[in-house]
């Protein structure tokens, strides 16, 4: 038998170890085939392959010597690129495939490759030209369709997407990963019982994948399901330890039950498995802020690993060349529990808005503007935000500007970045010249906003909403506008002005702000007195005694910082037969717990019992929580970060407001209120004076009585004032007519 007989006879004992699963046996056997014929380009072509399965460093070269010898063989072309791919050589990949492609048109495997290289490459259009050739010839293959839908759905084209994935699992019923995508974005578009469906059936064909648990475990957490998700993310890790997305979601869902600390972990271990995982690392620097602290000194560790965590991810980003595609994870993770410290966080918060829009700026490019408006001209205004419905920043301050700026001098466009609909979001539709709703891209949110060429954007609560946060560390207006829905510096070089409230300012307001502070009139809020008195509840729904002083306390809970838990046993001190109602945090459990434990500690200190003085009342829709505040006798402000929408709701019941004026802003909302007012008389200067206060108006009706007749009579003073919308107008016409250089003077 002659060489070129040996090495076919030794190619096909070769091919048969290779079908058995035969690895190093069919290596050894093509290796013969090979030495026996050097000309023989299939030995060559199959040993490159197996090699490859068995991680051999000379694969490429291998699978190469087979094209030389056979240069118009497609099937080496293809099989060499996909070993060229796997290696990391992405553009020689793609050459292989195209001539594969070339030489065999009908070569459905080499043109799905081809069209993963081009995806891979971001080159999306010229991807699907590809696939949609596969799936138009391979009708009947589901991964064809599947293919096709994956990258449909990279391209934003949800419906088509949706289609294709059906199409996959009709052909294939237990295609899992089928099920698993289509679940996914059906979670996307916001369909999640549908999404439920899909994600429950990919686990039920793989109940060992990790991934179909991963995913699972998004939809559940999409729905609300916080603790079912929790449990599906730690099925994925028990089967797959290694699974970083499994942990880094797990940390999601527990920073979403306010159990930062497990979340941290959780996090840590994501950024170890994946050490390039940046979305993982920010995680982790925003999960060095607790919604509420266990007492003092966790304040002041918390603060410290987070200007730490904040200074290494900076550090990273630049080395990592300040990936373009951090870009959608901005916005998912923000600071935004920083502000609850009770410190000045202009340093920090700086320092986090340069990193965003550095971010940010290496995705996107500085646009060209609009000229200023032409004499007669109106002003373009965007106000963009994720809360035109029923919620305190629409109340505070978007309703007022919607209602009374001047449409003959501004025409207005709302961009609404949430998703949800009630009838305060009809109402802003019907008040706004032009109104978007999401969702959508952020792509498509920059080229919405551009395209309409706003003179100038006001973002009213920047980081509190996902996209509104990503839209705000871009520049796309000349003008660029921060408010008070979150009360806090964005510390974005994107923003130009932060809007506020002369009395609400401190003295020094300017050093606590990035931007250049704008100090409206009065409380800087168009507000519309309530239409009616709330429906009456008693204090036995409420679980208050019939003949106590009762003090409303019911600001959200990360307001309460430890340092000031000792007032509550004090007042309690003065009017023993006291309870003070507080609203359970509605991000769990957790921070609930935590926040009664130091009650629990402060009252024991005192020689009193919490079971006897404080009320914990479950979370009230709106008109509830207002009719509430009616069943008690006092409003005692939080310290520090003082209440402003719930005290503004409550003047309906004329209840005295016990405050003290903060250092900042956001501490000094209840003492502007009752400087508009004019009833100064519970504007405390001190803690001791503060707890003074609020003894004297339990102990004595008559006073409580005074104060309340005062306020029912000055009430008026807060609703309906012009003052600041006119400042407004001034402001923003002179910040766009003069580019932003120069404005009038409000």
């Amino acid at each position: 038998m002659g060489a070129g007989g040996r090495s076919e006879q030794t190619l096909a004992a070769a091919m048969a170890q290779h079908r058995a699963g035969r690895l190093s046996e069919a290596e050894r056997l093509y290796r013969l085939a090979c030495d026996a014929d050097p000309k023989n380009a299939r030995a060559f072509h199959l040993l490159g392959v197996v090699a490859h399965q068995l991680g051999r460093p000379d694969a490429a070269a291998l699978v190469g010597r087979a094209v030389v010898l056979d240069p118009n063989f497609a099937e080496v072309h293809n099989d060499r690129g996909v070993i060229l791919a796997a290696n990391g050589l992405i553009a020689e990949a793609l050459a292989c495939f195209e001539k594969a492609v070339a030489l065999k048109p009908g070569y459905d495997e080499a043109r799905s490759n081809l069209g993963r290289v081009l995806r891979s490459l971001g080159r999306l259009d010229e991807a699907l030209v590809q696939f949609e050739q596969v799936a138009k010839s391979a009708a009947d293959s589901p991964v064809a369709h599947f293919n096709l839908a994956a990258a449909l759905e990279l391209a934003g084209r949800h419906h088509d997407a949706e289609k294709h994935y059906r199409i996959a699992a009709s052909l294939r019923p237990d295609f899992a990963d089928a099920h698993a995508h289509l679940a996914a974005l059906l979670q996307n578009v916001g369909r999640l019982p549908e999404a439920l469906a899909h994600a429950e059936r990919a686990v039920a064909l793989r109940p060992d994948s990790a991934g179909a648990r991963n995913n699972f475990g998004n939809v559940l957490r999409a729905l609300g399901r916080r603790e079912d998700a929790i449990a599906e993310y730690r099925r994925a890790i028990a089967l797959d330890p290694n699974a970083f997305m499994a942990h880094y979601n797990c940390g999601v869902a527990l920073r979403g039950e306010t159990r930062i600390a497990e979340a941290r972990t959780y996090f840590a271990r994501a950024l170890a498995l994946k050490p390039d995982f940046l979305e993982a690392e920010l995680a982790l620097c925003m999960a060095e802020l607790p919604a509420v602290y266990g007492d003092i000194s966790e304040i002041a560790e918390r603060r410290d690993a987070y200007g730490r965590r904040l200074a290494e991810l900076g550090a990273d980003v630049d080395s990592a060349g300040v990936p373009a595609a951090l870009a959608d994870a901005i916005g998912s993770h923000q600071p935004f529990y920083l502000p609850y410290q009770g410190s000045n966080d202009c340093a920090l918060q700086t320092a986090y808005g340069a990193l965003v829009c550095k971010i940010m700026a290496a995705r996107y490019e500085t646009p060209d503007f609009p000229n200023p408006p032409a004499p007669g001209e109106p002003v373009r205004l965007g106000i963009v935000s994720g809360f035109f419905r029923q919620h305190s920043n629409w109340k505070i301050p978007i309703k007022g500007w919607l209602t009374k700026l001047d449409r003959g001098r501004f025409h207005v466009t709302g961009y609404y970045t949430g998703e949800g609909r009630d009838q305060e979001t009809a109402a802003a539709e019907s008040l706004c010249d032009r109104f978007v709703q999401g969702p959508l891209s952020l792509d498509a949110w920059r080229r919405t906003i551009l395209s309409d060429a706003p003179h100038v954007l006001i973002f009213p609560e920047v980081g509190m909403d996902k996209v509104s946060a990503q839209l705000a560390a871009q520049r796309l207006a000349a003008v660029q506008c921060a408010s008070w829905g979150h009360p806090v510096t964005s510390g974005f070089p994107t923003i130009d002005y932060f809007i506020s409230s002369e009395l609400m300012e401190p003295a020094d307001g300017q050093a606590h702000y990035s931007e250049r502070l704008i100090r409206l009139p009065n409380l800087s809020i168009y507000y519309e007195a309530p239409d009616a008195v709330p429906a009456p509840l008693s204090r036995k729904e409420l679980s208050l005694r019939a003949d106590a002083v009762v003090y409303w306390c019911c600001q959200s809970l990360p307001k309460y910082l430890p340092q000031f838990d000792e007032v509550f046993p004090r007042i309690a001190k003065e009017v023993p037969d006291c309870q003070f109602t507080f609203i359970e945090f509605v991000g769990g459990s957790s921070a609930t717990e935590t926040f009664k434990a130091r009650l629990e500690r402060a009252f024991c200190a005192a020689g009193l019992d919490t079971r006897d003085h404080c009320v914990f009342l479950p979370r009230l829709v709106p008109d509830r929580f207002a009719a509430a505040i009616g069943q008690c006798d006092v409003v005692l402000d939080s310290i520090g970060w003082s209440g402003c929408n719930s005290i503004l709701e409550g003047l309906v019941h004329n209840l005295p407001i016990v405050t003290i004026a903060g250092e900042m802003m956001r501490g000094r909302h209840g003492a502007a209120i009752l400087e508009m007012m004019e009833v100064r008389d519970t504007m405390a200067r001190t803690v001791d004076e503060y707890v003074s206060m609020a003894g004297l108006l339990g102990r004595d009706a008559a006073k409580r009585a005074e104060l309340s007749a005062r306020i029912a009579n000055n009430k008026h003073r807060i609703y309906r004032d012009d003052q600041c919308i006119k400042a407004l107008e001034r402001f923003l016409d002179g910040a766009v007519r003069d580019n932003g250089v120069k404005f009038a003077k409000v």
